[in-house]
């Protein structure tokens, strides 16, 4: 008993001391921002005052810009986000699993891979215009290869020994070894790839949208026109905190199918 106590107390102690000095980096943070902004360690006017924040984020939600930004930026976000994902799952399993196919595009995808996803940008303007599709054809292109390396490699690190006892078991067709074997197997390294492609899309998506799609880019972009530095702040932070949420969100769906690992 005097055991579990002991464990209890220090449990309750590293979880405590860890939020004191989590809040203490904020601060130490906010210190030095202020600091920078006082000072003038850059150009006048161009370091947004901590202080002018939260009344720049009222101003922002009283005017009726925060919540539409964030509305049209999930919209281009979502579908780009699910076209990459399921793409490239799909490419990366059968790369995996089919030689033939992992032959046929190997060069093909060296050669498309370096590409960032924004060199996509012109294209997409040629061929969507200015709109959500264009977005979220970028934003698909760059979680694509997250997503395509993070299969890949899950699938390929599978123990050859499933295979060989499904087989053994009668279990030899592709279709049943994918869903009974790989899918299972490598399914924390999939899962792991879509994580970092939730992340990815947001960054891809920013800088989208400063081309003039809708969204919260486009208001990031415009408050920088005018020297809103605060305003700008408030949709950064506007999207840190919805990349939270997508990511808590994930977070609770992979715990539950990979409810089976230790």
């Amino acid at each position: 008993m005097t055991r579990y106590k002991f464990k209890y107390f220090t449990d309750n102690f590293v979880t405590t001391r860890r939020v004191i000095l989590g809040i203490t980096g904020i601060v130490a943070f906010l210190i030095l921002w202020k600091s920078a902004e006082s000072f003038e360690w850059f150009r006048r006017g161009t370091m947004p005052d901590p202080l002018k924040v939260p009344g720049a984020l009222m101003d922002e939600w009283g005017s009726g810009r925060l919540i539409p930004a964030i509305e049209s930026s999930l919209i281009h976000y979502l579908w780009g986000l699910g076209l990459g994902t399921i793409l490239g799952f799909f490419v990366g399993a059968f790369a995996a699993t089919i030689r033939w196919f992992d032959d046929f595009h190997i060069y093909l995808a060296r050669l498309l891979r370096p590409i960032p996803p924004l060199a996509w940008v012109v294209f997409a303007i040629a061929w969507f215009q200015v709109s959500h599709a264009g977005a979220a054809f970028v934003i698909s292109i760059g979680v694509f290869w997250v997503n395509y390396f993070a299969t890949y490699s899950a699938v390929k690190n599978v123990d050859p020994r499933y295979y060989e006892l499904a087989q053994a078991f009668g279990q030899g067709s592709y279709l049943i070894r994918s869903l009974k074997v790989t899918l299972p197997a490598s399914s924390p390294g999939i899962l792991a790839g879509v994580r970092t492609g939730v992340g990815q899309a947001w960054m891809t998506l920013i800088a989208a949208e400063l081309l003039g799609v809708p969204g919260m880019g486009q208001e990031m972009n415009s408050a920088a026109g005018v020297g809103a530095y605060e305003a700008v702040v408030v949709y950064m932070l506007a999207i840190s905190a919805v990349y939270a949420l997508t990511d808590m969100i994930f977070s609770f769906i992979e715990h539950q199918i990979l409810q089976w690992r230790p």
